[in-house]
């Protein structure tokens, strides 16, 4: 479909969108950038490292400094999560990019906010899954009943996958007022 005609009257409103858009599109790339570098900067830093593994992960008994194998198998195991809301981050600041673009009501924009609710809701899967995995690779080279699995669950993955959900759903909203919108075009 293709972009729907602005009035002439709506140049301010369309300053408005712009302005708007511009600022939440360099939130999200904010947000992006600051996962990437809290992750990078959690997993070089050995009193942040110990912090999480005992707040985070939940692993509440002593753990001496990982073996190299399972710090690198615990990172790459956290990156999921990470690179899923980066993922998504990028991919909301190009929605917004489209809507500063004046492209409102398009069913590409129900497409990519779908995906992003998508990416959000893996996001809020992987989380707990990837934490019980990093408790097993930062433990799995201790001695035999050293060895642990911490499961935990926290507000934050609800609301991740809470707002995935919501954004699915909107998404598909979204894409049914762009074809009722068509429908009511073509009778006009």
């Amino acid at each position: 479909m293709a972009p729907l005609e602005t009035p002439t009257h709506a140049g301010p409103a369309m300053a408005r969108l712009r302005r708007v858009s511009m600022v939440a599109r360099f939130l999200c790339f904010a947000a992006a950038t600051l996962m990437a570098l809290g992750a990078v900067w959690l997993w070089r830093d050995p009193e942040l490292l110990a912090a999480y593994v005992r707040g985070t992960i939940g692993l509440s008994v002593p753990v001496g400094p990982p073996s190299e194998r399972g710090y690198w198998i615990a990172l790459a195991i956290g990156l999921v999560p990470a690179g899923l809301f980066v993922a998504a981050m990028l991919r909301l600041a190009g929605l917004f990019g489209r809507f500063g673009r004046g492209q409102v009501l398009e069913e590409e924009n129900a497409q990519r906010l779908t995906r992003i609710g998508w990416l959000l809701t893996a996001m809020g899967v992987a989380t707990p899954l990837s934490r019980m995995l990093q408790s097993v690779a930062l433990t799995f080279d201790n001695p035999p009943g050293q060895r642990h699995l911490a499961v935990t669950l926290d507000p934050g993955m609800f609301g991740a996958l809470a707002a995935g959900a919501a954004l699915v759903a909107f998404g598909l909203v979204l894409k049914e007022a762009v074809r009722l919108a068509d429908e009511n075009q073509s009778f006009v």
